[in-house]
């Protein structure tokens, strides 16, 4: 990755802050030079989140080939509209490939259960809605607050007579803007789960790829 390849500008990417509960905030490219990179500053609440100059953050963006990040010094932040963070040269850079797991746009309702170190039951039973899956995890709208790293038991439901069920862990937890119907878009990745569960994922898929071509909407 030559300074900032294969960013581009208006590239949406996240930033995660250093001991920050919220995690990450969502955030584009607004500007790019040789050796500094400037982003839209993340917003909590409608308003900015300061950022100290020196300040080490991480940032992740995805291509259609992998899902990359690095960390980064902080140069200067700018208040004035719109409200900017400049960056200073990419380190530690990493690139992640991603999973051959065919992913699908799909809204079905999920029940999820924090577990414990001993992957007991830890707290009560909430809902969500997933975005998109995959044989390797989900992405889902939920109004709970997660932190990164969490472990999760999901049940989604592939429809009236059918679930699947599997344990995984939070590996992203972005706060939604204002108007959006979840307040939080939570990644999950699967990290146990039957080949049986993770079979009928893979057939749902194929079964709705399907359908939706032959209506002509893929």
């Amino acid at each position: 990755m030559g300074a900032f390849d294969p960013l581009k500008v208006n590239q949406p990417l996240e930033i995660e802050l250093p001991n920050d509960g919220k995690n990450c905030y969502r955030s584009r490219v607004e500007a790019l030079t040789v050796d500094r990179i400037t982003v839209a500053s993340p917003l909590k609440a409608s308003s900015i989140v300061p950022i100290s100059p020196g300040t080490i953050v991480k940032l992740t963006y995805t291509d259609n080939v992998a899902i990359y990040t690095f960390t980064t010094e902080v140069i200067s932040q700018n208040s004035k509209d719109p409200p900017t963070v400049t960056l200073g040269p990419p380190s530690d850079v990493k690139r992640i490939q991603r999973r051959n797991f065919v992913r699908l746009d799909e809204r079905l309702a999920v029940t999820l259960h924090k577990l414990d170190d001993n992957y007991a039951p830890s707290g009560e039973i909430f809902a969500g809605m997933t975005v998109d899956l995959s044989g390797g995890g989900t992405m889902f709208g939920s109004n709970t607050i997660l932190q990164m790293g969490d472990t999760l038991e999901a049940i989604v439901y592939l429809g009236e007579n059918e679930s699947i069920r599997a344990v995984g862990r939070v590996v992203r937890f972005v706060e939604n803007p204002a108007k959006a119907k979840d307040k939080y878009s939570v990644g999950m990745e699967f990290t146990v789960i039957e080949e049986t569960e993770r079979d009928k994922i893979i057939r749902f898929i194929f079964n709705r790829q399907r359908e939706l071509r032959r209506k002509g909407l893929l």
